[in-house]
This record gives C-alpha cells, structure tokens and sequence, in this order.
C-alpha cells in the first residue's frame, strides 16, 4: 500500500483541496491482488489504489471512455514473423500505467483510507491525471503512450492501433502494446535503445525475453518460437475438479447434435458460464476446441445436464492434450494461407448453418473462428459463400497487418 501511494505522489496525480460544495466527489477505495508468475508460484502481494468509477456522471464527470487493445490475431502474427526473422521477444511492463494518462475534466475523489493528510482530513483530492477506476482512465492513457510513441519515430499500424513499427538503417524494431503490457521485437540493437527511451519516460519494469504474456506462454528458442496455455488448462481443471478425470481423444462426440432438450434436468447457470467463459479464453492457442467452444456457448441462458456434460467432454480432452500449443518454426515456407467451411442448416433447433475459417502465416495458424451463421440459408452453396465473404474481410485485414 505504502509503495503504490508513493507512486501516486511521484507522479503528481492529485492536489489536496477543500471538500466542492457544488461537485460530487468520487468514492475510492483499496483493491488486493496476488500476482503469479508462469509456473503458478507467487510473484508479489499487489495493492491498487482505485477510484469507484461507477459513481461517475457521464458528461460531468468524463466524456470520452473508448481506448482501443490489441488483437490476439496480432499478437499470433508478430510473433510468427519474428520466429521467422530470428528475432528475440522481449517484455516490459509499465508500472502504474494509469497515473501517467492526462484527464480533461475536473474530478475529484475520496482520500485513501489510512493515508489522509493528518490536519486536513476533511480534504479531498483534485485529480491532475488518471487514476485506476476512472472510467476515462484507459483512453487517457493511451493518449499518452501513443503521444510518446509517435514522438520517437515509431508509425502505428493501420490495421492495428496498437502496433507500432519503425525502420532506422533499413533495420527493424516493432512494439506491441496491450494496455500496460508491451513486448519488442526486431533488431536487437534498436530495442535496447528503445527500452532506454520508454525507461526515461515511464517507471517501466523490463522483463527481459518473453516468457509469459497475458496468459500465453512463449518459449524461444533459435529454431522456433511456442505457444502454450498449459498453465491455465491445469487452472481451468483443478477449479472445476476435472484434474484427475479420464482423458477423451477428441473435444466432442462424434456427430453430437445438441439442442435445448427439455427432458434433461436444469444445471447451475453460473457454473456452466464460467466453465464455457474459461474455456474461450483458452482458444487463443487452442483451435482445435474452437467449434466445440462455440457450440457450447449457444445454451448459457438455460443450460441442461446434456450441455454441462458436454462441457465436461471438453476438459477431458484438455487433460490428455495440455502440451498442445502453436509452434512457428522459423524455417518454414513463410506464406499466408486461409481455409474456409460451413455445415448446411447444422443447427437442429433453427437449421442455421455454422461458419468456420482460419489463416495461418507459416507453420501455425494465426486466425481462427468457428459461429453460428445469423441467418437460415437455402443450400450448401450460399452458406459456404456466406463464409468465405466473412473470411475475405479478415484476409484482407492480415494483408494490411504484414505490409
């Protein structure tokens, strides 16, 4: 607590001015978190000072909240292209990311408990920049750290706003930025010497090479550059007692057609939601449980013991398959390639037909998706139609990605 008070002061957030008396003041309050590290040990005890942004007034007290992240998808392709170029992956982290972003508009907050100014207790605190909570916070940020960016020569992609590149020399540096995580790759030359910049701006914490990034875990080597979330499928197991259960060949039966069968007993909603909501976040290396994710995810509103089985077919097949992973070998024919397919009218309950495609850059895939198509269609043919248009658009947006 003490540390992330100290860096609130450091940064100039706040002054301390009397209680308004014709301005509502923001509630705020201490959040706790632990923080782990790849495999599964403690890393630290995390305090975070936080406004409770809720209470904030739309036009009074913010304007703008909108701040864009990256796309997984672009994450899979930068990583791809630096297993091919034979570039390192390296990490930081800014520290307090939140506290550097500039506001607009005249808030003020609550005092953090335990560290009241000791003779102005009544007082309260008059933002300068953002703090976590805000709901502007995000977008103030960004603001600032794409300023910044900009200032050193590095062009943002157009199909991304959170990629960034530059070419000094005819060498490459490119910076990847999701909120306060960022990760570097090119020349090894140009990252230490944008490590350098971002340190004299930012309290940035380098992480050396990559090893573990919003929940994927990355292992470099010369050779080829692997992607796993073997950690986070032992997490989804051990919280749903599924660690020690017999292990299935594939994520779905067979030409399993499920429906909402009214015959089969109620299951706890909430359950069912975060066995599915846990597994989404799973498909970001895991295509192949993409098409049975997705049809799961159509029966969260009144899911039967059916479903739930289901679902428990899935972790099973996690708990034979937990090394899986994508594996972009840097010798490999370096070409974007897409492939698409729909069922016809497979949907028992209301005969929509399912869409799926995927790309790969390479020897791994870097796209993927398996939906619902939102309309009934007349034959094979217009449904394939209906997803290879929707494929185009995303091969269109990769071609913009890569030059």
């Amino acid at each position: 607590m003490t540390e992330e008070y100290q860096s609130i002061i450091k940064n100039d957030v706040w002054e301390i001015v009397p209680r308004p008396k014709s301005k509502d003041v923001v509630s705020s309050k201490w959040l706790f978190k632990i923080k782990h590290v790849a495999d599964g040990s403690i890393e630290k005890y995390k305090a975070r000072f936080v406004a409770r942004g809720f209470s904030q007034k739309e036009g009074i007290d913010y304007e703008e909240t909108f701040a864009p992240v990256a796309r997984y998808t672009s994450i899979r392709t930068i990583i791809a292209l630096a297993a091919k170029m034979k570039w390192k992956l390296h990490q930081m982290d800014v520290k307090t990311a939140f506290l550097n972003g500039v506001i607009e508009e005249e808030v003020y907050i609550e005092q953090p408990q335990g560290f009241e100014v000791e003779d102005r207790k009544s007082h309260v605190c008059k933002l300068k920049k953002a703090l976590y909570g805000l709901k502007q916070a995000p977008r103030a940020w960004y603001g600032r750290i794409d300023s910044f960016l900009t200032s050193l020569g590095f062009t943002k992609s157009k199909a991304d706003s959170n990629l960034y590149f530059k070419v000094m020399n005819n060498e490459p540096v490119i910076l990847l930025l999701y909120v306060d995580d960022l990760f570097l790759t090119g020349e090894e030359k140009l990252i230490t010497e944008c490590k350098k910049r971002l340190a004299s701006e930012f309290e940035m914490k380098d992480l050396g090479l990559m090893h573990y990034f919003l929940g994927l875990e990355v292992w470099q080597s010369p050779e080829r550059i692997f992607l796993n979330q073997g950690k986070y499928t032992v997490e989804i197991l051990k919280r749903f007692d599924m660690l020690e259960c017999k292990p299935m060949n594939t994520p779905m039966e067979a030409k399993l057609k499920l429906l909402v069968d009214t015959s089969s007993e109620l299951i706890d909603a909430t359950l069912y939601r975060q066995i599915i909501g846990s597994l989404m976040y799973l498909t970001n290396t895991r295509p192949d449980i993409c098409f049975a994710v997705n049809t799961l995810s159509q029966f969260l509103v009144e899911p039967r013991r059916v479903h739930l089985v289901a679902a428990k077919h899935v972790m099973r097949y996690l708990k034979g398959t937990m090394d899986y992973g994508l594996s972009y070998d840097g010798d490999h024919d370096f070409t974007l390639s897409g492939y698409t397919d729909a069922d016809w009218a497979g949907s028992v309950a209301d005969r929509k037909s399912t869409s799926g495609c995927c790309f790969s850059l390479g020897s791994a895939m870097i796209s993927w998706q398996s939906r619902k198509q939102s309309s009934i269609f007349l034959s094979t043919m217009e449904a394939e139609y209906i997803v290879a248009c929707s494929a185009s658009y995303e091969a269109i947006w990769l071609r913009k990605l890569l030059t």
